[in-house]
């Protein structure tokens, strides 16, 4: 029983022009089967006509009605895919947003390690050397060094996105990068 109430409930949910014009056809067959039958037996009168014929006034108004239903079903319809489109949109690119930070990051991190070293390395050998030429190219290495370190901690501190919720909905906004310590 179950199962029959839930397939008419989804043939309603899914066919609902069928279901209307199977209303509509069926009080009009009704209406003017009676006026038919009146008229074969010669039992109505001139206004007779008018009485059954307004079933054709409703049957308009009924699949005016029931167009009008089907085109609001089709917006929401249409309406509920673009929302879901655009929350897809927005994770899409907050996932991507998160994974380039985290490629930031661990460039970051790849490139400090090393470049940590040279720096320690060229000021030890720039206090060890007595030779000017040599202490002008350790120098050289050290301004390089240095030069890369404040490029990296420039581009680490850049701003990130985070998608924050709205009572228009989602909305990706502009947040401040959040250094780790």
């Amino acid at each position: 029983m179950k199962k029959f109430i839930q397939s008419v409930r989804d043939f309603i949910l899914r066919y609902p022009a069928i279901l209307a014009s199977y209303f509509i056809y069926g009080y009009y067959f009704v209406t003017t089967m009676e006026f038919y039958i009146k008229f074969k037996h010669r039992h109505f009168a001139p206004t007779d006509a008018l009485q059954h014929f307004d079933t054709l006034l409703w049957m308009w108004v009924l699949a005016y009605g029931l167009v009008k239903v089907i085109e609001l079903r089709e917006r929401l319809h249409k309406r509920e895919k673009e929302i879901l489109e655009h929350e897809h949109n927005i994770k899409l690119k907050e996932t991507q947003i998160q994974t380039l930070h985290e490629v930031i990051m661990t460039l970051k991190h790849e490139i400090n390690n090393p470049l940590a070293i040279i720096l320690g390395y060229a000021r030890l050998l720039r206090k060890q050397v007595a030779e000017p030429e040599a202490v002008k190219k350790i120098e050289e290495i050290e301004k390089a060094s240095q030069r890369i370190n404040h490029a990296m901690k420039a581009f680490s501190a850049t701003q990130v996105y985070e998608v924050i919720d709205s009572p228009v909905g989602n909305l990706v906004e502009l947040a401040p990068f959040k250094s780790e310590k």
